[in-house]
């Protein structure tokens, strides 16, 4: 057998459940739970086979996303989701040795990557109630951290960081000569964002996706927004045809519509209420979160229970061996009807 590199053969394999899930309650990966805009299918419908058989062209589409968000076409960078956005920037930037700061726990690809480039990891732990630690973020960053990881709202914690602290923590990186990359997955929930300050800061690089509340994770669609120097200089590095045409299809579709991203948005704040309701009469501790999901202690029982969900046809993630998230389980939100669903089948579950 011919072996990899030494940083490989010692990595942790990431292996996600994802096998089996269309005919359930998806509540286990923080997706859209009812599907993407009806105008996404009608519109992948009508491409023609000249769309297929050329390679895609991305002009049009880029400048969409930079006059949706407020920046220039030139300060943006395709990727195939968020993923490749870290791998790209670290491919970049980083020199085996170099330091990586992550805050933890946190999304496992941060540090995946950083494995694979064989960087220098420094963890900081969130707080035991799960709050963001920014003065033990302030006093990680040095002149050795060449990037930190900020992820807000962050998972699968859901806590924000906030926008006071986020601005110091930007701030002195900027003196240290540290990039940060702040991940924004889940800021249609959060209506939070550190777009406007990226004219103000050459180090920040921020990663947000189309796989969250527009509904097109099965189509790996994200992007960087950064400096046009920074964004040239990924250029360099990423692959020029990673994005497919049907994706930047669907993603343009659901740009145009607004309303319907409102909507589901606002279904997830009102399951949300559900939710955080019913566990606390079921008298499950819960965590603040400014996302579409949430973390639940269920207890010694947490790996019984999240089986016993999944037997009727609802899916949560566990994310017990995490640190500090002992005897956790990860919750998305959903719809007002599907967290009713969720505490209904609950309560069966524990009653028995």
């Amino acid at each position: 057998m011919i072996l990899p590199k030494k940083a490989v053969q010692e990595m942790e394999p990431y292996d996600p459940p994802l096998e089996g899930r269309r005919d359930k309650l998806r509540l286990d990966f923080s997706e859209n739970t009812v599907g993407p805009s009806p105008r996404v299918l009608k519109a992948l419908e009508k491409l023609n086979d000249n769309e297929f058989a050329c390679y895609p062209e991305y002009t049009k589409f880029i400048n969409k996303i930079a006059s949706n968000i407020n920046v220039s076409p030139q300060e943006i960078l395709l990727t195939n989701a968020s993923d490749e956005a870290i791998k790209v920037i670290y491919d970049t930037y980083i020199e085996k040795g170099d330091e990586i700061v992550i805050p933890i726990p946190t999304f496992t690809m941060f540090r995946v990557y950083a494995d694979i480039a064989e960087a220098k990891v420094k963890s900081v732990s969130y707080a035991k109630n799960l709050t963001f630690p920014t003065k033990k973020v302030l006093d990680a960053i040095t002149k050795k951290t060449k990037i930190l990881i900020l992820v807000n709202p962050n998972n699968p914690t859901g806590t924000p960081i906030e926008k006071k602290d986020l601005f110091k923590i930007v701030e002195k990186a900027a003196k240290t000569e540290t990039i940060v990359i702040i991940d924004e997955a889940y800021y249609q929930f959060s209506e939070e964002t550190a777009l406007g300050l990226i004219g103000k800061f050459d180090n920040l690089f921020i990663l947000q996706t189309f796989s969250k509340a527009y509904g097109l994770a099965g189509l790996r669609l994200g992007y960087i927004a950064s400096d046009p120097d920074n964004i040239k200089n990924l250029k360099r590095v990423a692959s020029p045809y990673s994005v497919n045409t049907a994706a930047m299809v669907a993603a343009s579709t659901a740009i145009d519509d607004q309303d319907y991203l409102k909507w589901y948005v606002g279904e997830v704040k009102k399951g949300k209420k559900v939710l955080e309701e019913g566990l606390k009469q079921l008298k499950i501790k819960t965590f603040p979160t400014t996302g579409n999901f949430l973390i639940a202690n269920f207890g010694k029982k947490a790996i019984e229970i999240k089986d016993q969900l999944k037997e009727k046809g609802i899916l949560v993630r566990d994310r017990s061996h995490l640190p500090l998230l002992k005897d956790c389980l990860r919750v998305s939100i959903g719809t007002s009807s599907q967290a009713k669903q969720f505490i209904q089948t609950l309560r069966e579950i524990l009653g028995k």
